[in-house]
């Protein structure tokens, strides 16, 4: 009789062994299926990231170019027209040749800025918050744009004003050529500000979808599908 409780207490150890030994293989089983995910999530993460980052400056360098060949057109033809032409018309050009150089310097600037650029060292924030700048930037120059013209307005209009001879090209001039460059400025800024905002649209969408959980382990960051 003793014999057979021992068999049967042992038998009954051996079954408790096996489903600790049972439960332990699940949890570690969970636990590899949830880093998985995670590292998979990480990868898909860091490549989308690369891949936005990239489009942004990559289109942030294709508008300096655009600026900067409008600025090298304005020189050139500001340059011939301020030596051939006479009156109203010299004034413009001599402005537009200004303007020129002031917006080949912002482009090139620029350019070689976003050139330096490391697509791969921005984590979500990072990326939302140069979005955010690229977007403002925009948005400010606009507003500068209006002013421009504006100022333009304002100059051709107190030209008008002048006797010939006391400043009456010049100002006329000098305020055609701020409108001209104001309009083209605006509706460069304009299309800019709308392909990022485009662009933009699709980080913001992702970047709402991320939830921080916090947990007495520690806190980390998990996508709602």
């Amino acid at each position: 009789m003793i014999t057979i409780f021992r068999k049967a207490a042992m038998l009954k150890a051996v079954s408790q062994d096996s489903r600790l030994l049972g439960a332990c293989a699940v949890r570690h089983l969970l636990v590899m299926i949830l880093l998985l995910l995670t590292v998979t999530a990480s990868a898909q993460d860091t490549t989308y990231l690369y891949s936005y980052n990239q489009k942004r400056i990559n289109s942030t360098k294709t508008a300096m170019l655009v600026l900067g060949g409008w600025g090298v057109a304005n020189l050139a033809t500001g340059l011939i027209g301020n030596s051939t032409a006479g009156g109203e018309a010299k004034y413009f050009h001599r402005m537009n040749a200004v303007w020129g150089v002031v917006n080949m310097g912002i482009a090139a600037a620029s350019y070689l800025g976003n050139r330096r650029l490391d697509p791969g060292k921005y984590n979500w924030q990072g990326s939302v918050n140069e979005q955010h700048k690229i977007e403002k930037i925009f948005l400010v120059n606009g507003a500068l744009d209006l002013a421009y013209m504006a100022g333009g307005l304002f100059m051709r209009e107190h030209g008008k004003t002048k006797l010939m001879g006391t400043g009456h090209d010049r100002w006329k001039g000098y305020g055609n050529s701020l409108i001209m460059q104001g309009a083209f400025l605006l509706l460069f800024d304009g299309i800019n500000f709308t392909l990022h905002h485009h662009q933009g649209k699709g980080l913001f969408s992702r970047f709402e979808q991320l939830q921080l959980t916090v947990a007495p382990g520690g806190a980390g960051m998990v996508y709602q599908w």
